[in-house]
C-alpha cells in the first residue's frame, strides 16, 4: 500500500491528497504539519472525556429501569439522544466553520498550481473531495465511540426496542446524518452567497458570517449539557420541533427504533427531505460558482478605502504619541481585514457568552435549593457571572489572538526599531486590548445592572474594573511578542494539559463568585477588596513596566530545544 501511495496516480488524485495532507497549513506557522498534531491531540480527548460521562449514566439508566413506570425512563432517554445528536453536530459544524474559507482554493493554491497542467475545475473539486474527506473522518470520530457506549448504558427494560444493534444503528444513523446534515447546509449557504453577493461585498459578509457561525457552534456545545427531560418535553412541541433540525433527528431515530408515534415518523420524514435539500443545494450551488469563486477572491481583495477623519481627530486626542498610535491603528486593522483573527475573537466570545448562559442556568437551579441564594444576591451573582466569565475569556482570547501572525514578510519594520519604540507599542497594546474588553464586560451590561441593583452597581463596577486591570497583568507579564508580528507554533502545550486548566479555571469560577458577592455584600469589606486589587495591581504593572527596557521581543517562534542551553555562549 505503501509503494502504491509513493506513486503518482493522475492529477485528480494527486491534488486531492496534496489538500487533505496540507489542509491546516498555513505560511504563519512555523513547522509544517504542526495543525495535524494538534488535531490529533483534540480528538483523542473525547473518549476521555466521555468516559467520565460513563458511571453517571449507567447509575441513571440503573435507576429509571428499576421504577414502576417507563415514562421517566423514555423521556431521559430521548433527552440524552437530544443531546448526543446537538453534541455531534455542533464539533461537526464548529469544525466546518473553521474551515470556512478553504471550502474554496485560496489564493496560493491558484498562484502555486495555475502554471501546471492541471484545469481550474480540478482543483476546484479536489478541494471539495479533501474538505468532504475530513469531515466525514471527523463525524466518525466524532460519533463512533458515543453511539457505542451510549447503546449499551443505556439499555434497560423499559426500552422499546430490546436489540442492542437496533439502538447502535438508530443512533449512529440519526447522529451521523445530522451532522452531514449541517455541513452541507454550511457549504449551501456559501455557494448561495457566492452567486447573490458582489465581489467586495463576498470576503466582509463570509467572515463575519464565520464568525457567527463559530460563536452559535460554541454556544450549542455548551448549552447542550444542559438537556434534560424537561427541555425534550418543551421542544418535542410541535409549534417548536418543526424548526429544530436536531429533533427531526430525534424523530429519525426513534422511528427507526420503531416508535409507533406518529410525530416521530413526521419529523423523520422532515429529517430525510432536509438532508436531501441541503446535499441538493450544496451540490448545485458549487457547480454554478465554481468559476465565479476566481473572480470573487481577486477582485474581493481590494478593499475600498474610506475617508476616516473623525477616527483620525478621535485617535489624536486619546493616543497622542505617534508610535503608539501607529501600533494601536495596526492592531485595528489587521482585526478590520484579517478574517481568520476575526474567528478567533468570535470564537472566544462565543464561548464566553456560553459559559455565561451556562452559569446563569446552573444559578437558577441552585436558587430552588433551601436555604442558598437569596433574591438580590441571585441577580448580583448572576451580573457578577457576566463580568468574571466575560473578563476571563475575552482576555485570554486576546491573548491568544494577539499571538496569531497577520504577515511575516512585513514585520522587518518591527525588528529594526524595536529598541527604539519597543515600550510605547507594549503601551499601546495595553490601550488597544482594555479599551476593546472594558465596553464588553462593564459598559454593555451597565444600565440592565443599574436597574436591577441601583447604587450598587457603581461599586461592583470599580471594582471589576481593577480586577480586569490585575487579570490583565497577569496574563500578559511575560508577552513576548508584538501582536501579529511573530509566527506563531501551534500544539507546544499537549491539550491534556489545556484540557486539565480549562476544568480547574471552570470548577473554580462559582467559588470565585460566591467569594465575590460575600465580599461585595457590605461597603465595608468591598473597600478593603478594592484597596487589595489597587495595591496588588500598583506592584505587578510596575514590575511589567520595568522587564520593557530589557525584554527582547519574539518575532520567530520555533520547537523547544532538545537541550537547553541556559542562553550560555562559548568563548
Amino acid at each position: 500500500m505503501r509503494a502504491w501511495l509513493e506513486e503518482t496516480h493522475g492529477a485528480g488524485f494527486e491534488l486531492f491528497r496534496h489538500f487533505l495532507v496540507r489542509f491546516f497549513d498555513s505560511d504563519l506557522v512555523t513547522t509544517p504539519g504542526q495543525w495535524t498534531k494538534v488535531l490529533i491531540g483534540a480528538f483523542s480527548l473525547l473518549v476521555p472525556v466521555f468516559m467520565m460521562v460513563v458511571p453517571s449514566l449507567a447509575h441513571k439508566y440503573a435507576y429509571l429501569s428499576s421504577l414502576p413506570s417507563p415514562e421517566p425512563y423514555r423521556h431521559a432517554l430521548r433527552a440524552d439522544e437530544l443531546w448526543l445528536i446537538t453534541l455531534g453536530m455542533s464539533v461537526v459544524g464548529l469544525l466546518a466553520a473553521v474551515e470556512w474559507q478553504a471550502l474554496f482554493p485560496v489564493l496560493r493554491d491558484y498562484l502555486a498550481l495555475g502554471s501546471l497542467p492541471v484545469r481550474p475545475r480540478q482543483i476546484f473539486i479536489a478541494k471539495l473531495l479533501a474538505l468532504f474527506a475530513l469531515i466525514s473522518a471527523a463525524i466518525a470520530v466524532v460519533n463512533a465511540f458515543p453511539t457505542l457506549a451510549f447503546a449499551g448504558l443505556s439499555h434497560g427494560r423499559w426500552e422499546s426496542n430490546p436489540s442492542f444493534l437496533a439502538h447502535f444503528v438508530a443512533h449512529g444513523a440519526s447522529c451521523v446524518l445530522a451532522s452531514y446534515f449541517l455541513c452541507f447546509a454550511l457549504i449551501a449557504c456559501q455557494g448561495f452567497l457566492l452567486n447573490v453577493l458582489p465581489p467586495h461585498l463576498f470576503a466582509r459578509v463570509t467572515g463575519y458570517a464565520q464568525g457567527l457561525l463559530i460563536t452559535l457552534m460554541l454556544v450549542l456545545i455548551v448549552l447542550s449539557m444542559s438537556i434534560d427531560s424537561g427541555v425534550e418535553r418543551a421542544v418535542l412541541r410541535p409549534e417548536i420541533a418543526r424548526w429544530l433540525p436536531q429533533v427531526w433527528f430525534l424523530g429519525l431515530c426513534q422511528a427507526i427504533l420503531g416508535d409507533p408515534d406518529p410525530q416521530f415518523r413526521a419529523l423523520a420524514a422532515r429529517a430525510l427531505a432536509g438532508l436531501g435539500v441541503s446535499v441538493g443545494a450544496a451540490l448545485l450551488f458549487y457547480m454554478l460558482s465554481y468559476q465565479r469563486h476566481r473572480r470573487l477572491f481577486l477582485e474581493g481583495a481590494a478593499g475600498r478605502q474610506k475617508d476616516r477623519k473623525l477616527s483620525r481627530i478621535l485617535l489624536d486626542g486619546v493616543i497622542p504619541n505617534p508610535r503608539q498610535q501607529a501600533v494601536f491603528v495596526f492592531m485595528a486593522q489587521t482585526l478590520a481585514r484579517s478574517a481568520q483573527h476575526r474567528m478567533v475573537l468570535m470564537g472566544y466570545l462565543g464561548f464566553s457568552l456560553a459559559m455565561v448562559l451556562s452559569g446563569i442556568i446552573g444559578l437558577r437551579e441552585t436558587a430552588r435549593l433551601p436555604r442558598t441564594l437569596a433574591p438580590s444576591q441571585l441577580v448580583m451573582a448572576s451580573f457578577i457571572n457576566v463580568h468574571l466569565v466575560l473578563l476571563i475569556g475575552l482576555l485570554i482570547g486576546f491573548r491568544h489572538l494577539f499571538s496569531i501572525p497577520s504577515e511575516l514578510r512585513a514585520n522587518w519594520i518591527f525588528r529594526i526599531t524595536e529598541r527604539e519604540g519597543r515600550s510605547h507599542w507594549l503601551r499601546a497594546v495595553d490601550r488597544f486590548a482594555l479599551f476593546s474588553v472594558a465596553p464588553v464586560i462593564l459598559l454593555l451590561p451597565l444600565p440592565l445592572e443599574v436597574a436591577m441593583l441601583g447604587a450598587r452597581a457603581a461599586g461592583e463596577l470599580i471594582v471589576f474594573a481593577v480586577g480586569g486591570l490585575l487579570v490583565y497583568e497577569r496574563l500578559f507579564f511575560e508577552a513576548e511578542k508584538l501582536p501579529f508580528t511573530c509566527s506563531y507554533l501551534p500544539g507546544k502545550r499537549p491539550a491534556w494539559t489545556i484540557v486539565l486548566g480549562f476544568i480547574g479555571v471552570v470548577s473554580l469560577l462559582p467559588v470565585a463568585n460566591l467569594l465575590l458577592v460575600n465580599l461585595l455584600a457590605t461597603r465595608v469589606s468591598a473597600l478593603i477588596f478594592l484597596a487589595l486589587l489597587i495595591v496588588t495591581w500598583t506592584w505587578i504593572h510596575r514590575l511589567r513596566e520595568l522587564s520593557w527596557a530589557e525584554l527582547p521581543l519574539m518575532y520567530e517562534e520555533a520547537p523547544e530545544p532538545a537541550v537547553r542551553t541556559l542562553n550560555l555562549s562559548a568563548r
